[in-house]
């Protein structure tokens, strides 16, 4: 179906709140409060995805997901709130895509529920889990390939009780080797009481290991980090990770 301008925008105009800029035709942009060009192009992902299918976790006004649908991937997109609270629905449907949205909580997915993916993009959204290493394997359980991964970091931002916030290195030069993980409690950081943890580049890269992802790149964006990681086979992290969560008795 073919949309004037005028069309578009009083579609447009139906959404309370973008939280995505997206580009529909030229000229036309949503009034998004951010803009994820930004973090498109610092991402890396492939130009041609022919042939792949993509998950695409908490996916918002749905950026990401159309973006990889136009690169020629089949997507699935899923966020705790209703397509049609957000603006994934107009925008949907002012591209004609054929994504599919799922409303559901991450932690209530699984590979028997979705099946499984080539690309899973984790985008902004680990710092507001309260049990991140939980949902790391659940991610794991539902990528087959590759994930990318986009979170707050606390490198070049750890807060301070005095509500400043410093790079990690300012502290000790040392602490940004050893595996940290700050806790948000109350609204402590940016007064949102769903931002729970802030970890550091390496205890990124230990948490995804423990998941059995390696990381094949990584970098920043200020106070964010983005890492690249591809899945990998480790049966004893697997055993003592069923152990852990009760799935099996250790012999």
């Amino acid at each position: 179906m073919s949309f004037s301008d005028d069309e578009i925008r009083r579609k447009i105009s139906s959404v309370p709140v973008w939280y995505h800029k997206i580009p529909i035709r030229s000229g036309i942009v949503t009034p998004g409060i951010t803009d994820p060009t930004v973090t498109l192009g610092l991402l890396d992902l492939p130009a041609d995805c022919q042939g792949k299918r993509v998950l695409d976790l908490g996916t918002r006004d749905g950026f990401f997901a159309f973006e990889l649908e136009r690169r020629g991937a089949e997507v699935v997109a899923t966020d705790y709130m209703p397509m049609e609270k957000t603006g994934f629905q107009v925008v949907a449907e002012l591209l004609g895509s054929k994504v599919r949205y799922l409303q559901a909580n991450i932690y209530h997915l699984s590979p028997e529920r979705l099946g499984t993916f080539d690309i899973v993009l984790f985008l902004g959204l680990l710092y507001h889990l309260p049990d991140p290493m939980q949902a790391l394997e659940i991610v794991r359980s539902l990528c087959r390939e590759e994930m990318y991964l986009e979170t707050h970091a606390i490198d070049n931002a750890v807060l301070l009780g005095d509500g400043r916030s410093v790079p990690l290195r300012e502290l000790s030069p040392v602490l940004a080797e050893v595996p940290l993980m700050q806790f948000y409690p109350g609204r402590s950081l940016n007064n949102d009481p769903t931002n729970y943890w802030g970890p550091n580049l390496r205890c990124l890269v230990e948490m995804l290991r423990e998941r059995r992802f390696a990381v094949v790149s990584h970098k920043f964006n200020g106070n964010r980090a983005i890492v690249r990681s591809r899945t990998i086979e480790d049966p004893e992290l697997e055993y003592f990770n069923q152990i852990a969560h009760g799935v099996l008795a250790r012999a």
